[in-house]
Parts: structure tokens; sequence; C-alpha cells
């Protein structure tokens, strides 16, 4: 009978297979009938059964996983050794049962429409629009930095707990503003300093759909971090679409903390990419922030450096692969693609 239900996953692997290449080559449909139709759906079920726990369930869930996995190992490593075939077919059923639930409670959003397309809008843009865009969000910034604290030289402090901005922010949808998604369903990871040391501030877990959150981040990350976590939530799978949306949340919003924390979030990615492109002028650019602001910047790189270690390249290796393999051509580096969304949302939606 287990020979049978494991050739049963084996066969099972065809139509998964069918499935990803189908909604890879048909993004309007995918975005048709899973994104809008079947994927509403799913969430609902899964936040209605796991929002009853106050804790992170997923992360649990993972923990309780990897000790299966490794009190298997330990029984039957001799066993494998001798017959590693039958390593290999255990390994490739796990495999298609993890692709099988991945893909059906969430994957597949990773091969949707694109959100440009949703909005008609290009993700080019010149170094011109580039430099503009710095300007504005300079402005922007730097008049809601002194606005809460009064002083240009001092850092932007939220005056309410991580817990309040896990659980009040309010996401936006990007193609129907009118439309919101509540950050109710995002937790402080059970794993935050394991996290801090991998270089990640928050991760969706497929299977739970929970928004984990590294609650050891500082307060400003945490604010888009949350709306990024949600924005996958909602069903956007790209990096770039769930920070633009981050973004676009963060600085609609009434509350002035989380709209400083958007734009600031944007500043740092836009200034990243004219650094790449044109250092002499981002430096210039620079000496208009004010010092409070770069001062909250630096509380951001401070606290990354405190957990660098070499393994932290292995991570960002492992998760460059899985974006890439899931349709993110670029990798990491999706995450930076924001600027163009963000430009373009501006130049031909709503301005600055």
């Amino acid at each position: 009978m287990l020979k049978n239900s494991k050739l049963t996953v084996w066969i099972s692997a065809i139509p998964l297979l069918f499935i990803i290449k189908y909604a890879k080559e048909n993004p309007s449909f995918t975005e048709a009938y899973y994104s809008k139709l079947l994927y509403p759906w799913v969430f609902e079920i899964h936040r209605i059964f796991f929002n009853k726990f106050p804790f992170s369930f997923g992360d649990i869930l993972y923990l309780t996983f990897a000790l299966l996995i490794i009190n298997r190992v330990i029984r039957k490593s001799y066993y494998w050794y001798l017959k590693p075939l039958s390593f290999l077919n255990d390994l490739g059923v796990v495999l298609i049962l993890f692709l099988w639930i991945f893909h059906l409670s969430w994957g597949l959003n990773y091969h949707r429409l694109a959100l440009s397309e949703q909005l008609g809008i290009s993700t080019d843009y010149n170094l011109e629009e580039l430099t503009g865009g710095i300007k504005e969000l300079i402005v922007n910034v730097n008049q809601l930095q002194t606005e809460l604290v009064k002083v240009d030289s001092l850092p932007v402090i939220p005056n309410n707990s991580k817990s309040f901005f896990l659980k009040s922010t309010t996401v936006y949808h990007p193609t129907n503003p009118s439309l919101t998604f509540e950050s109710l369903y995002a937790k402080r990871s059970l794993f935050s300093i394991p996290l801090s040391y991998m270089g990640y501030a928050g991760y969706l877990n497929p299977f739970t759909l929970e928004s984990q959150i590294n609650s050891k981040i500082p307060t400003l990350n945490l604010i888009t971090t949350t709306l990024h976590e949600t924005a996958h939530q909602m069903g956007y799978a790209s990096e770039k679409e769930a920070n633009f949306i981050a973004y676009q949340s963060a600085i609609k919003n009434d509350n002035p903390y989380i709209r400083y924390a958007g734009y600031s979030f944007a500043l740092r990615y836009f200034f990243s990419e004219l650094n790449s492109i044109d250092r002499f002028r981002a430096n210039h650019l620079a000496k208009k922030i004010n010092s409070g602001v770069l001062k909250n910047f630096k509380e951001t790189s401070d606290f990354w450096k405190k957990y660098e270690n070499p393994f932290e390249m292995i991570f960002e290796k492992i998760y460059d692969t899985f974006l890439k393999a899931n349709g993110e051509q670029s990798g990491l580096k999706s995450y930076d693609q924001m600027v163009g969304l963000v430009i373009n949302y501006h130049k031909n939606i709503e301005e600055f």
C-alpha cells in the first residue's frame, strides 16, 4: 500500500508540472481564476483557522517538521546508506507533496499578471526621472521628520510599540485603493534572532499564510516589513510589487510615523539605485537629507551590521535561487525594482 501511495505521489508530479507551466504561460488566466477567484478563499480559510493562535503557528510547524526530519534521518540513515535509491525516492515524495501544497496555497501567485500591466504603467525610467523622484522623496521625508521631532538633527522615534504597528497597519489594494486589507494576521516570528543572522526582516509562511515579522528590527523597518508581508498575503508574490504596495500603503496612512516610514523606505531604495549609476550625484543629493533622517538610516544599517556572519551569504544565495525558480528573474535584485513602479505610478497616476 505504501509503495502504491509513493507511486501515486510521483505520478501526481506530471499534472503539477503542467499546472505550473500553464500558469507561467498564461498570466491573465492565473490572475482571473487563481489570484482573484481561488486564492482569496484559500487565504480566508487559513486566516480563520490560524488567526485563532496568538503565536506564530507556522514557526511551530516548521520546527516540528524539522524535528520529524531529523528523527527520520537518524532512524533510517543506515537503511538509506544500504539503499540510496530508497532515500532518493523518499526525498522526491516529500518534495512533490511540498510543491503541491506550496503552489496551491499561495505559490501560483508568482505567475499572475504583472502589477505594472494591471496599472497600465511601464517600469522603465531614466536618470533624470530617478533624480527627480529622489528630490520629491527628500522633500516629503524631511518635512515629516521636522513635523514629528521639531529638530532636523534628531531621528524619528515612533510613539507606539511594535505590537501596535503589527496590528494597525492598513494595506491599500494597488489597483483599487478603496479596498483595504488590515494586517491583523501579522505575527512576531519565534525565530527573530535566527532571522536576524540570516538577514531576513520577515517572511510569509506559504503553508499557514501568516506574516512572520522579525521583532528585533527597528520599529520603522518593522512598519514597512509588516506592510510588505501583508501585500504577500493579498496574493502579490513579486518582491518589487510587495515593496511598491508597502510604500503606497504607508504614504496613504493617516499616521505620520507610518507615512515617514514609507517615504524613508522608498528613499533608501532610490538612493541605492542612483549610487550604482552615478555616485557623485548620489553624494550631492544626500547632503539635502536632514541629519535626523540619516540617523534613522544609520540605525537600520547598524542593526544589520550587528548580525553579520559568514553564513548570511549562503542564505541570500538560497533565497535568490528560490526567487529565480519561481519566475523572479532578477532574484534578490527584484526588491530594488520597486523604484520603477514608484516612479511610473507617480508619473502617470498620482503625483508625489
